[in-house]
């Protein structure tokens, strides 16, 4: 008998925007998201609020398994009132040596469209180099890039950081500004800088 394949871990980034308060919409987005973690499948989450950007959130929840997810969804189909963006997504990258993004202080987001006379494994090289400039710093929690499974040209990617001086040390060097310029070359990219949300 040969040994079951591993199943495929998969990504789902819910991009919301409200024009509600904070303290009425968080809530239903921390409780929609903690009905989604009993689910069978369910791996870890991440829930946060773009800083730059008022009334506007992210959710991406990690699991094993299409058949899980989607009878996770058919269980619990609600999301909360506010106009949704739905993406599914595979993991291309991922490094966590210090905690998980729930942990952590700030976490950026990046959104890239790759140029279709590109080639996306270029970018993924040239993410992973941009990374690599963070690593040296204590607070650095980790990077996680995921690939549109409809969309091969299509990116999100997320590092958080414990510290948020840290972070804004490293974005402002002369490194990262070269490295982010090599990756704009080739994709158009959105950035954004966000908090965890963790409590009730």
């Amino acid at each position: 008998m040969y040994p079951r394949e591993r199943e495929p871990e998969l990504t789902v980034v819910g991009r919301f925007a409200t024009t509600a308060p904070p303290g009425a919409f968080e809530p239903e987005l921390l409780a929609y998201a903690r009905r989604r973690e009993t689910r069978r499948g369910f791996v870890s989450r991440v829930t946060a609020a773009l800083t730059g950007r008022p009334g506007r959130y992210v959710h991406l929840d990690r699991w094993t398994g299409l058949d899980r997810l989607l009878r996770a969804a058919h269980e619990d189909p609600a999301v909360p009132p506010a106009a949704a963006e739905t993406e599914l997504l595979v993991t291309v990258g991922r490094m966590a040596p210090n905690g998980t993004p729930a942990e952590a202080d700030r976490l950026v987001f990046l959104r890239a469209t790759v140029d279709r006379a590109a080639d996306p494994e270029r970018f993924e090289l040239d993410f992973g180099s941009l990374v690599g400039l963070c690593v040296a710093e204590d607070s650095f929690g980790g990077s996680l890039l995921l690939r549109s499974v409809t969309d091969p040209y299509a990116y999100t990617g997320l590092l958080w950081w414990h510290d948020p001086t840290a972070d804004d040390r490293v974005r402002a060097s002369t490194a990262w500004r070269t490295a982010r310029t090599r990756l704009a070359a080739t994709a158009r990219l959105t950035e954004d800088l966000a908090r965890p949300l963790t409590a009730l």
